[in-house]
C-alpha cells in the first residue's frame, strides 16, 4: 500500500471460495447425521479449524450454510445439453437426474432439508427451489416439445408422469435407480403423449 492509497475501513472481504469448500464438505455429513442443529460456528470450528469468528461472521445461523448447500445441488445443466429432439433429451434430463441421485446424498440430503424446514422457513423455501432446480431439466425439454406441437397437456402434470415415479423410487423408497428404469419411464410416458 502507498502513502497515496486510501485505507479500506469496514469490514475485511470474505472468506476464500477454499474456505467456503471445506466448510461445506464438513457439514454436509453433520446435517444429514445430526441435523441443521450441528451447524454451530463452533463445531464447524472443532470439525474444519476455520475461525469461529469468520463462520459467525458469513454463515451465522445453520440456514445460511443449508441455503448454499441447496443452490449447489441445483446447479443447472447448460441448455447446450439439449438438441430440441424429444426422446434425446428427455434422456439427457433423466440421466441428470439420475446422476443427481446417485452421484450425490440426494435422499438424506433432501430428508434433512424437509426436517429442517420445519423449524426455518428460509430452508423450507430453499428446499422446494431445490424441487424445482431438480424438475427444472424437464419443464425445458417439455416445454420445447409443446411449442414445436409435439406434445400436448399441462407441462406441470407431465414433469409428473416423468419425474414422480423416478423421485418416489429413489426419495421414498430407497431405491438406487439405473438408466434401463430411466428409459422404461421415457417410453411409457411417449407411448401416451407423444403425437409423432
Amino acid at each position: 500500500m502507498t502513502a497515496s492509497t486510501p485505507r479500506r475501513v469496514g469490514r475485511p472481504p470474505g472468506p476464500h471460495d477454499d474456505t467456503l469448500q471445506k466448510l461445506l464438505s464438513a457439514a454436509l455429513p453433520l446435517f444429514i447425521e445430526e441435523g441443521g442443529a450441528a451447524l454451530t460456528p463452533t463445531r464447524l470450528h472443532k470439525e474444519t479449524g476455520i475461525a469461529r469468528a469468520t463462520i459467525y461472521r458469513n454463515w451465522p445461523e445453520p440456514a445460511d450454510l443449508i441455503e448454499i448447500m441447496l443452490g449447489y445441488a441445483t446447479e443447472q445443466p447448460s441448455n447446450d445439453a439439449f438438441t430440441g429432439e424429444l426422446r434425446t433429451d428427455l434422456t439427457t434430463a433423466v440421466d441428470i437426474l439420475l446422476k443427481r441421485f446417485n452421484d450425490r446424498p440426494a435422499r438424506a440430503f433432501f430428508a434433512a432439508c424437509m426436517e429442517y424446514g420445519r423449524h426455518s422457513e428460509r430452508v423450507a423455501n430453499a428446499a422446494e427451489d431445490f424441487i424445482a432446480g431438480i424438475l427444472s431439466p424437464f419443464h425445458t425439454v417439455l416445454t420445447t416439445a409443446v411449442a414445436a406441437g409435439e406434445l400436448d397437456g399441462n407441462i406441470d402434470h407431465m414433469v409428473s408422469e416423468i419425474a414422480g415415479p423416478l423421485v418416489l423410487e429413489h426419495v421414498v423408497m430407497g431405491r438406487k435407480l439405473n438408466r434401463e428404469r430411466g428409459r422404461a419411464v421415457i417410453d411409457h410416458f411417449l407411448e401416451h403423449h407423444s403425437r409423432t
